[in-house]
């Protein structure tokens, strides 16, 4: 289990002599900062956009979101869940049907991201300096920006997110009352469950989070009780949902239907036959392209026939599932094929050059973001556990990408981690520069030797 005795393995910044460096004065220029750059972003890239306009998943939430205000909860498709379209028909009763209004108020809530990072930050690692950097990255972080200007659930979801990790007890307070740890469990398992129910794939961090739970207590049999209340919070939380959607579809459904639909549309025999080369431009009007590592409609496939396209969603979901399951078994090569090109997409490797925006604000950048979190972990390995909420999140993220395909937006929270490691780096160095003021950083091309003393005076200022 965690070592209480390090509770903090990063020394917190108290010599602050700055205003701006205060916890309050700073959260409220980020908040400022954060709304403009939004705001900037929502004018420029949506200003002149109509719903007919933007992409397609974009479209489909903006029309459940009719059908949410016309029908009810019988409005929601089995495919998809009642948060993001509950909360665009929210903000449509409030600006109208307008959808550039609807976007600024999307773009509005979603400024409090970096803030959450701010505060996340300086609670998991204590300090100010990582806290500010890691706020301000992730502020100005190109596919963050990208989507934040979009009627996307991922968006929200990630803000969702940050509140759940915000809230997940930390391994200094297992000393505090039992049931005073308890609730927190319980409440951060309810933020977890929502996170679910805003976007799905978050089901795939819950194993996570169940270890994550574990890891924060001083025994494992604490630790079993500490995941077991999670897991109880989350499931009070998605338990009225699933039994609405089950009842009205007529077998168990957990949160969505679309987990067939899902697997299939990136691991079926049809992507095997196409090429880079089927370019075209979205409804959004960006620059896309189909082929191994992308993912297909669900009459893309191959899996189904033009007959069982007229069944209910739910049965040709069934089906696609069964049907990607059985080519799954009996084409490892191939999936192994489509699983590698899926990851070398959504970490920027392949394609690399996809044109000037992606390549260089995406592409290049994720591989430096990815060499120094890289460098900061390693340096810092002797914290492991207590940054393992951060380096957990590429690796939720890739496997989301084998179940599904490597979008971009699905790797948002990977994005987080990632910031907010490489944000750890700055931490060490100033930790390092006040132990000895002649030291520098260690960089790439430093001996083993270096690191080896480097990592020597961080421990020692550790036990101080």
């Amino acid at each position: 289990m965690t070592d209480i005795g390090e509770a903090a393995p990063f020394a917190a910044d108290q010599r602050q002599s700055r205003s701006l460096s205060q916890p309050w004065t700073f959260s409220f220029w980020l908040l400022i900062a954060s709304l403009v750059v939004n705001t900037a972003a929502a004018f420029l890239m949506r200003s002149h956009a109509t719903i007919a306009s933007v992409d397609e998943d974009e479209s489909e939430y903006w029309g459940i979101a009719s059908q949410l205000h016309a029908l009810g909860l019988s409005g929601i498709p089995a495919r998809r869940t009642l948060p993001f379209p509950l909360l665009l028909a929210t903000l449509r009763s409030i600006v109208g049907d307008n959808y550039f209004y609807v976007q600024l108020l999307v773009s509005a809530l979603l400024a409090l991201s970096p803030l959450l990072i701010y505060w996340l930050v300086r609670r998991q690692i204590g300090s100010e300096r990582a806290a500010m950097l890691a706020s301000v990255g992730f502020l100005l972080w190109p596919p963050l920006v990208r989507y934040g200007a979009s009627i996307y659930s991922d968006s929200i979801a990630l803000l969702l997110f940050l509140v759940y990790l915000l809230a997940f007890p930390l391994p200094s307070t297992a000393d505090h009352p039992p049931l005073r740890r308890w609730l927190q469990f319980c409440l951060a398992g309810g933020l977890l469950g929502l996170c679910l129910q805003m976007k799905p794939l978050y089901l795939l961090y819950t194993p996570f989070a169940f270890c994550l739970a574990i890891w924060s207590e001083t025994s494992f049999r604490r630790g079993l009780s500490a995941a077991a209340l999670l897991t109880v919070g989350c499931i009070v939380v998605v338990a009225p949902w699933s039994a609405y959607l089950s009842a009205r579809e007529g077998h168990f459904i957990l949160v969505s239907a679309n987990d067939g639909e899902t697997l299939a549309g990136g691991l079926n025999p049809n992507l095997m036959t196409m090429d880079n080369s089927r370019v075209h431009v979205t409804a959004g009007g960006r620059s896309a392209w189909q082929g191994p590592g992308k993912w297909v409609n669900m009459d893309e496939t191959g899996y189904l026939s033009p007959q069982e396209f007229e069944l209910p969603y739910a049965q040709a979901s069934a089906l696609l599932s069964a049907r990607a399951r059985a080519w799954i078994s009996s084409n490892p090569g191939a999936v192994a094929y489509l699983s590698a090109r899926k990851l070398l997409y959504m970490w920027g490797i392949y394609p690399f050059w996809n044109g000037p925006s992606q390549s260089l604000l995406g592409n290049i950048p994720l591989l430096l973001l990815v060499a120094v979190a890289s460098l900061s972990l390693w340096i810092n390995r002797h914290a492991w556990r207590r940054l393992a909420m951060f380096w957990t999140l590429p690796i939720f993220s890739s496997l989301v990408c084998l179940i599904s395909w490597g979008s971009w937006r699905f790797r948002m929270p990977a994005d987080a981690g990632l910031i907010i490691l490489a944000a750890t780096l700055c931490a060490t160095w100033q930790l390092l520069s006040r132990e000895r003021p002649g030291l520098r950083p260690v960089s790439l091309g430093q001996s083993r030797a270096s690191v080896s003393d480097a990592s020597s005076v961080r421990q020692h200022a550790d036990s101080t």
